[in-house]
């Protein structure tokens, strides 16, 4: 028996089956990819760069005409301030899926007070495309840096 051409066989079917078995799974994941997940995603990305103040992850969430208002009013309104901490507490999206309002809370602090202030805001999201971004933030308990 040649053992060579056996074990090339065995591999090449074990090859054909790991293909096969990819090709199930793709379509599933990416059927799960919904918008709820996209919006999600976009959320996610844009506090964890208001709590680390990551420009980068913050402005593609934001409309291109308002990127220069937001990162200025940014700078000016979290000098000294630290986000401790973000929780994304409920997402409804709109009949469409073209727009979700987000309610977020988080915890934040000046370096100069350490006295830790609890903030929950309602967010309006709105779909441009394949890319969600936050177009409105409204203050529902607590104050804003």
């Amino acid at each position: 028996m040649n053992t060579d051409g056996h074990r090339c066989g065995i591999e090449r079917a074990r090859a054909l089956l790991l293909v096969a078995l990819a090709g199930l799974a793709l379509p599933a994941c990416a059927g799960g990819y919904d918008t709820q997940t996209a919006l999600r995603n976009a959320v996610d990305e844009f506090h964890d760069g208001f709590r680390w103040d990551a420009m980068g992850s913050m402005l593609p969430h934001i409309r291109p005409e308002d990127q220069d208002a937001f990162a200025a009013e940014h700078q000016a309104s979290m000098e000294g301030v630290q986000i401790a901490d973000y929780e994304v507490d409920r997402l409804v999206i709109a009949d469409g899926n073209e727009e979700a309002d987000v309610w977020v809370s988080f915890s934040w602090f000046r370096e100069t007070e350490m006295v830790v202030h609890e903030v929950t805001v309602r967010e309006h999201w709105v779909a441009d495309g394949s890319r969600w971004n936050r177009v409105e933030v409204a203050v529902e308990r607590g104050e804003l840096p």
